[in-house]
């Protein structure tokens, strides 16, 4: 019953699970507060353009995606802000014309199609001690 723990990668995995599990909570709880739940879903599907244009440039896709994550970010929020709409509805424009720019990029290069999915589904067994370090 417990002869996964004796592998380290499986311990890495469930220790990544357990903290972005409490970290997601948290952070859940304030967004929730500041009305603006629909942000996760928005930003997920918004860093794919981000993740898509550093794949195509060679660059890592990680430092895309987060590049990208947070200029989305700022604009939803500038956009909430100067704009007469309300946050969701900025959230919904940008995440939707980034998303579709992603969709454009890479049905342009289909070369990396294969090796991009990869990257964006993941492993948890893959963790390393770095990514640990990172969260």
């Amino acid at each position: 019953m417990f002869e996964p723990f004796d592998y380290q990668f499986f311990v890495r995995g469930i220790i990544a699970a357990t903290l972005v599990g409490g970290l997601c909570g948290m952070i859940g709880v304030y967004i929730v507060l500041k009305r603006m739940a629909y942000i996760g879903h928005g930003l997920s599907h918004a860093v794919l353009g981000g993740a898509v244009v550093s794949f195509v440039l060679s660059i890592n896709f990680l430092v895309g995606a987060t590049v990208w994550g947070f200029f989305c970010a700022q604009l939803i929020a500038l956009t909430a802000k100067k704009q007469k709409i309300g946050a969701d509805a900025a959230i919904g424009v940008i995440t939707t014309a980034s998303f579709a720019m992603g969709i454009v990029l890479i049905s342009r290069y289909k070369s990396f199609t294969r090796d991009f999915e990869a990257a964006l589904f993941g492993n948890i067994l893959g963790v390393s001690m770095g990514d640990l370090m990172a969260i």
